[in-house]
């Protein structure tokens, strides 16, 4: 059975929180978050295609690579 992206990240989901993995379950809910608008978008229809998935998941990890790196220079060991 082939697991699409959305299904893969709730069970992900049930295994961080069973887990008590906090910081995974965050990484989780932003990628289903992310999932759900891009679905809902004007024009998606519902659906998204396979490499428009994998387009989002390089766009969220760009973010916080990005975020990290200001964190870091700006010192704030906390939030990074």
């Amino acid at each position: 059975m082939i697991m699409s992206l959305e299904q893969k990240v709730m069970a992900d989901m049930k295994e961080a929180m069973k887990a008590k993995n906090e910081a995974e379950l965050r990484s989780l809910r932003a990628i289903k978050a992310a999932l759900i608008i891009a679905k809902t978008a004007e024009g998606a229809g519902g659906e998204i295609k396979e490499e428009d998935e994998a387009k989002l998941l390089q766009k969220l990890v760009k973010q916080r690579k990005d975020s990290l790196e200001i964190y870091k220079q700006q010192n704030r060991e906390d939030l990074a």
